[in-house]
């Protein structure tokens, strides 16, 4: 390739940002030959963007941007839209750029109130860095590189009621005229995770009907809603299932108690209010099987995750102030990387001794952020965003333990007894003869 570009960001190697940080970094362009440019372009876009296609009552994401086609509905929400000039312009004079490696540095602020880094089916908020070189008589070409943003939630500055325990019922009736009935009771410790975090899920289930329960299926469900404002405005809704568990049966006429253990995986935190286009939030979803002649008893338990976890109440202390460095600590934010600690502040240090989170991609969420723009030339480029996972859990829980799974029992093989003869004589110790020789 006679033109090679990289984009770089500093100290930060997965390229995680807090909102209100600074983003800061290269681009580092190799020449092999001397080339003519009209200008070097940077631009760093923030936003919130959805799509889909209804038809016949069917909804269709649609992967590449098309608003001239019928039944479309689309939203757009800008948050970061920074254009900058490295080199030259769009309308200047075509110059030579020399052989060689040229190194360009930019830097820009992450507004405090942007949502975190999503993306869907139907929508996503994406974050990226775009590098066009433009050149004269010939198409533009694009180099382009995402980053994550995340938006501070310290689910201590929450509502109280997150380390609240919580429950939901769910019933079911095995026929309309009759009294049997299957019963659903899901219980929680808390209501507020962060990634990495463990949920312990307890059920109850009280099967009075004459039909076995066949399973109980407990699952982490991630729910996303899209709002559009052309042509019109019009929802749209995407379930995710992140983590699925299954339980053991329930016999008809008896009842039985399961808990299930689920680990939060890396996944961005709950988005309600700041984002228009799209909105993120979760549940514990636990569901008891049956067959065709039933429905299936659901209960649902909304949960909420952030990033900074719960503390625990054997250790209470006052919550700091982080409203102007989105951070908890220096050793729980330092992203795997070093950082300037020279923003946090002393007592943001002493309050918070949380263990350094691992930072993880949420691979349900790997996209390609290649430009579709038809007059540029742009490479595939797969990203994935990468959230802060804890590691603070101990599982001091108390209450049932989780359920060991169940053994398949083993066929006995059929040995062959002269065979098992042989065996036992090899396995045998030489005896020692009572005469003495």
């Amino acid at each position: 390739m006679a033109a090679n570009c990289v984009i770089s960001f500093d100290q930060n190697e997965y390229g995680t940002y807090f909102t209100g940080q600074l983003l800061t970094g290269k681009v580092v362009i190799n020449l092999n030959k001397s080339k003519k440019f009209k200008g070097i372009k940077l631009k760093i876009c923030g936003y919130a963007q959805c799509q889909w296609r209804e038809r016949h009552g069917r909804k269709k994401p649609i992967y590449k941007s098309n608003l001239k086609r019928k039944h479309v509905y689309h939203g757009h929400e800008d948050y970061i839209a920074s254009t900058t000039y490295l080199v030259g312009s769009e309308d200047s004079s075509p110059f030579a750029i020399e052989a060689g490696t040229h190194t360009y540095t930019f830097s820009c602020p992450i507004p405090v109130n942007c949502p975190s880094s999503f993306e869907g089916a139907y929508g996503h908020v994406r974050y990226v860095v775009k590098v066009i070189t433009i050149r004269p008589g010939s198409s533009n070409r694009t180099y382009t590189k995402g980053f994550t943003v995340l938006k501070m939630m310290d689910l201590n500055r929450e509502s109280s009621l997150l380390k609240s325990p919580a429950y939901n019922e769910g019933m079911e009736n095995f026929c309309f005229f009759t009294s049997q009935t299957v019963h659903l009771r899901v219980d929680i410790t808390q209501t507020g995770y962060v990634p990495g975090q463990m949920i312990l899920v307890s059920s109850h289930v009280k099967n009075d009907t004459s039909v076995d329960v066949k399973k109980i299926f407990i699952c982490l469900n991630l729910r996303a809603t899209y709002t559009s404002d052309t042509p019109c405005m019009r929802t749209s809704d995407e379930k995710l299932c992140l983590v699925k568990k299954y339980c053991g049966s329930v016999p008809r006429h008896s009842e039985r108690d399961y808990a299930e253990v689920i680990r939060v995986p890396a996944t961005p935190p709950t988005c309600e209010h700041l984002s228009k286009v799209v909105r993120i939030s979760y549940e514990i979803c636990v569901v008891a099987v049956m067959n065709h002649l039933m429905h299936n008893p659901k209960s649902v338990i909304p949960i909420t995750i952030g990033n900074v976890p719960l503390l625990m109440p054997s250790a209470p202390v006052e919550t700091p102030s982080i409203d102007d460095v989105p951070t908890t600590s220096a050793c729980a934010m330092q992203r795997a990387e070093n950082i300037d600690h020279s923003m946090l502040s002393e007592e943001t240090e002493v309050d918070f001794e949380l263990p350094p989170p691992s930072y993880e991609e949420a691979m349900f969420m790997t996209t390609n952020l290649a430009d579709d723009d038809v007059n540029t030339v742009s490479e595939q480029v797969q990203f994935t965003p990468r959230y802060p996972v804890y590691d603070v859990d101990e599982m001091a829980v108390n209450g049932v333990p989780p359920n060991p799974p169940l053994k398949k029992k083993k066929r006995k093989k059929k040995i062959n007894q002269l065979q098992t003869v042989q065996e036992m004589e090899k396995e045998k110790p030489p005896r020692e003869s009572p005469v003495e020789i």
